[in-house]
């Protein structure tokens, strides 16, 4: 199986919209008809499978980010968008998937924006397996080649702050005042941190902030979105609380930004398994979020994160593939398919 020339046909796809999402994923049937496995659209998510019973899921997504660069390649390295974040892991899953039984591969359509590829298929799943039968995971993103066994929680948490609209000069409730208030307030609010193979913590950033129609006019209103990171349950709770303490919370409306699903801080919980798994790979945390959680939550699978790449290349302009991880991940993401499935007794 040629997988670089797959990995290439499937970066030279632009899917950061649904048109080449379902470009990609006709791409990918055409793969598997060919090899004469079964694949279907299940809930916007592409899957495959060899038989109708599993153990193991092995999932990444193939939708990216709004394009950074075009595929380009020399004899070390792929580049391009999506060349990490996520194709190459896509492929990675492919080759786990083709050389391992009882397995099924799920493919995201939009893990980049709303999730709701996951989250459908994953109650859909719910609703058709047997709820006894135990189920693994392994969800492909760049980890390094690292066995991720959690990943942070990802939020958008909106602040909106009101007032009354009037010269710039006259004294009063400025809603931009109030919002800058509540940034500084929330910079200093007490965040937890979890250790795995280092420290990783909470944070709280405010990234989008909108307010007033003209230099001279104090607005009535204004907002600002924060993106929240979490190693720590119920931090949008903890958030709203913090915020329901201070004098301006009567000018303020606070909470999620609706419209779209969030994955919460997940860890995996199976001590054992994590304890087997360190004596075979270098165990780590995922410092971004992911879909695994929804894995966990709705199938209560025991679900990990491994894949090639550095996530800090991710979502900019020089992602790249170094295509000797690439042979690495290939091999190495079979092993760990295999001990995830023969693992299934502890």
């Amino acid at each position: 199986m040629d997988y670089l020339k797959i990995l290439e046909d499937l970066v030279r796809i632009r899917t950061d919209n649904k048109v080449g999402v379902k470009k990609a994923f006709k791409y990918l049937y055409s793969l598997f008809n060919n090899l004469g496995i079964k694949a279907t659209i299940i809930e916007g998510c592409f899957v495959a499978y060899k038989e109708k019973s599993f153990n193991l899921i092995l999932n990444s997504h193939i939708d990216t980010v709004k394009l950074q660069s075009n595929f380009r390649k020399d004899d070390n390295n792929f580049y391009g968008t999506g060349v990490i974040d996520a194709k190459g892991n896509v492929v990675l899953m492919i080759h786990a998937f083709l050389n391992s039984n009882n397995s099924l591969l799920v493919i995201s359509p939009d893990e980049e924006t709303e999730s709701n590829g996951v989250y459908n298929f994953c109650q859909y799943l719910r609703n058709k397996i047997d709820n006894k039968k135990p189920i693994r995971c392994i969800v492909g993103e760049p980890t390094d080649l690292n066995v991720c066994i959690g990943h942070k929680g990802r939020f958008e948490y909106i602040v909106e702050s009101f007032g009354e609209a009037r010269h710039a000069s006259s004294q009063g409730l400025n809603p931009i005042e109030i919002l800058s208030r509540v940034i500084l307030d929330l910079k200093q609010m007490p965040l937890e941190k979890i250790k795995v193979d280092k420290i990783y913590s909470s944070s709280i950033a405010p990234t989008i902030i909108k307010g007033g129609i003209q230099s001279n006019i104090i607005p009535d209103y204004a907002y600002v979105l924060f993106d929240v990171r979490s190693v720590e349950k119920d931090i949008i709770k903890k958030i709203g609380n913090f915020l329901s303490q201070k004098h301006y919370s009567k000018h303020i409306k606070s909470g999620l930004n609706p419209g779209r699903h969030y994955a919460d801080f997940y860890m995996l919980e199976n001590k054992e398994l994590i304890n087997k798994l360190s004596k075979h790979f270098k165990i780590s945390f995922f410092n971004a979020t992911c879909e695994a959680y929804y894995f966990n939550k709705f199938l209560s699978a025991d679900t990990v994160i491994y894949g090639v790449g550095r996530l800090e290349l991710a979502h900019s302009k020089e992602e790249h593939l170094n295509l000797n991880d690439f042979d690495k991940g290939i091999k190495e993401v079979e092993k760990l398919a295999e001990f995830m499935i023969n693992s299934l007794g502890d």
